[in-house]
């Protein structure tokens, strides 16, 4: 059969259209793009302008056919590969904020909570405050610059509806996801360490002085060591947070090649 005119424009749509469900799928979840105070029209329309400016440049293996159900399996998997591409992107975020609410909870300010705007859910003040140092320091280092890098050479590592879902992947996720909690512990450290220092030391006072009321005590005495040390310990957060995001296009280079072998 001859290609007419009409097939080749529809191809052209389809191929547009596979990067920006693509597209899509990236700046849904990840940091900044995808914050829930980023309204959906403004993310549509950003995923929209980057379609356009790449899709003169992208490669394109794909061979399309006619029927529906065929294309439809491979936009979802661009979908799909664009929210793991999101999701991994977004990894520090997590554990940034799982810091937070250990010091919370290690403080005192466990029935402490507010509203965060990016989960809707409940979490503390102290994960709150470092979120927002972190969106903060990922701004001033350029990290959105990175993962718009990385979603160009997306195209290049994983050419559309090339993705393959293997236990490879499966692995790098559940390894890189793991990460999550190593990281939160090397963020919070400084302040569980000198918490559990002042719980051990209070502890020696209620065996030695029985008549010291150690909970009246203890309980103001935690919240202003473990300010202080929050405090004193910004830089050394920062510094590991720049650590941890330096790490950023090593590990989404890594997982984009899990998912796809020639």
């Amino acid at each position: 059969m001859n290609t007419t005119f009409f097939d080749l424009k529809i191809a052209e749509f389809q191929i547009f259209l596979l990067l920006f469900v693509r597209m899509i799928g990236i700046l849904a979840v990840a940091p900044i793009f995808g914050h829930r105070t980023v309204i959906s029209q403004t993310k549509v329309g950003f995923a929209l302008v980057l379609a356009i400016v790449l899709y003169p440049v992208v490669p394109v293996t794909l061979a399309l056919t006619p029927d529906l159900m065929p294309y439809f399996f491979v936009a979802v998997k661009e979908l799909i590969l664009g929210m793991i591409f999101g999701f991994v992107s977004r990894l520090t975020f997590v554990a940034v904020q799982f810091a937070g609410e250990v010091i919370g909870i290690d403080i005192g300010f466990g029935v402490v909570n507010i509203i965060d705007p990016m989960s809707g859910g409940q979490v503390s003040v102290i994960g709150t405050f470092k979120n927002l140092i972190a969106l903060v320091t990922f701004l001033i280092i350029d990290g959105h610059h990175i993962i718009l890098l990385a979603m160009t050479k997306s195209f290049e590592m994983v050419p559309l509806g090339g993705i393959q879902l293997t236990e490879m992947l499966a692995r790098g996720l559940i390894s890189m996801s793991a990460g999550v909690f190593a990281m939160a512990i090397q963020m919070a450290a400084p302040i569980i360490t000198a918490l559990f220092l002042t719980s051990l030391a209070l502890g020696i006072m209620a065996r030695t002085v029985p008549q010291m009321n150690v909970f009246v005590v203890g309980f103001p005495l935690k919240i202003g060591i473990g300010m202080a040390m929050l405090a004193i310990s910004l830089p050394l957060f920062q510094t590991v947070l720049i650590k941890f995001f330096g790490q950023l296009a090593p590990n989404l280079s890594i997982l984009l090649q899990q998912m796809y072998r020639p």
